[in-house]
């Protein structure tokens, strides 16, 4: 069951989006005049090509969830916490890494 709060947060929730889908197009216009659309379009043009979003969208599907954060972080193999600097020994076990 909900509780009062949560309620309150999904009719709060319910009521922004619906004055934001309602006020889109000047929300659109706002964004145009103050120079973000314009920005993401050149940024688009110009960094985001389809070559990008295919190498992208490859390594996501190839990679495994586990493999793209391992090359930055490591983890102790017996307590499983973050390592943070490079050492042979766990600072939290004292296990060998």
């Amino acid at each position: 069951m909900m509780s009062i709060g949560s309620r309150k947060f999904v009719v709060v929730s319910i009521i922004v989006v619906v004055l934001l889908l309602a006020n889109a197009g000047a929300i659109v216009g706002w964004l145009y005049s103050v120079g973000v659309i314009p920005l993401a379009e050149h940024i688009r043009s110009e960094y985001v090509t389809g070559t990008a979003i295919a190498i992208t969208v490859a390594l996501l599907i190839l990679l495994p969830g586990r493999a793209v954060w391992a090359i930055c972080v490591r983890h102790c193999p017996v307590c499983d916490c973050l390592l943070l600097r490079r050492g042979k020994y766990c600072g939290e076990c004292g296990s060998r890494v």
